[in-house]
């Protein structure tokens, strides 16, 4: 039966070229996208008659086929998804637990934060002294960002100065992105879905794509931000074509 009209929805999974191992990556996990779209490109070439019997007529005309576009819009975030985004490359963000005994920090600038080396201080047992190591710095005088792991020194020494700080730190485990390593994106999409309008399933295979991002992240959008991937499809060696769309008949 042929439905009336088209209406779907469905996810999209990716899987990426590495440069690395020169393979492909394995499909991820599927990703909920606000749009998913292919549009075919063509030029049209006419030879124009200039006779008087029948000028400004097409005596012959052709269409010429052009590479297709696919839009992809990520809604769902994730390191490798945001790694697209922002043109990067995935990498692991680690560190132990541990603690720091009279360590070391070089007073470079008063009123500047200063990278302690290791990143989750631990707020319990913090001490800063001064150069001699016993002689604490007063209250009011630095700040600290527990977070990143940095110190800002407003008084009490001076530039050159080394102050040593003791202090645990906790573990971390996460993931950060080197933004714009990576120019383009080559990767193999798929689309799961189905028309809304009857339920046929609904399937889209492209066989291998270059795409970049098209359009700014915004951190402080009043509105969600999806990850815009846009370029053309390739068709790579040993097939045909360059994308398939299915709708498969299930039977018991």
């Amino acid at each position: 039966m042929t439905a009336r009209a088209v209406l779907a929805g469905g996810l999209v999974t990716l899987s990426v070229w590495n440069t690395a191992t020169q393979a492909w990556g394995p499909w991820g996990d599927a990703l909920d996208a606000d749009k998913f779209a292919i549009k075919p490109n063509s030029e049209k070439k006419s030879s124009t008659s200039k006779s008087h019997l029948n000028y400004g007529q097409s005596r012959a005309a052709v269409v010429i086929p052009k590479p297709t576009e696919l839009s992809i819009a990520i809604s769902a975030a994730s390191a490798t998804t945001l790694a697209m985004q922002f043109q990067g490359i995935v990498e692991s963000l680690t560190q132990s637990a541990g603690n720091l005994t009279a360590h070391e920090v070089t007073v470079t600038a008063l009123g500047d934060w200063l990278p302690v080396g290791k990143r989750n201080l631990v707020e319990e047992g913090f001490g800063v002294f001064q150069t001699d190591g016993t002689t604490a710095l007063a209250a009011g005088t630095f700040e600290v960002n527990w977070a990143r792991g940095e110190i800002r020194v407003k008084s009490g020494v001076t530039v050159g100065d080394k102050i040593k700080l003791t202090s645990a730190y906790n573990a971390v485990d996460g993931k950060k992105i080197l933004g714009g390593r990576m120019t383009q994106i080559r990767c193999r999409a798929r689309f799961d879905g189905a028309n809304l309008v009857d339920g046929a399933p609904v399937e889209v295979d492209v066989h291998e794509a270059v795409l970049g991002a098209g359009n700014e992240f915004d951190f402080l959008s009043d509105n969600f931000t999806a990850t815009e991937l846009s370029g053309e499809i390739v068709v790579p060696t040993g097939k045909t074509e360059g994308y398939e769309v299915r709708w498969p008949t299930l039977t018991a």
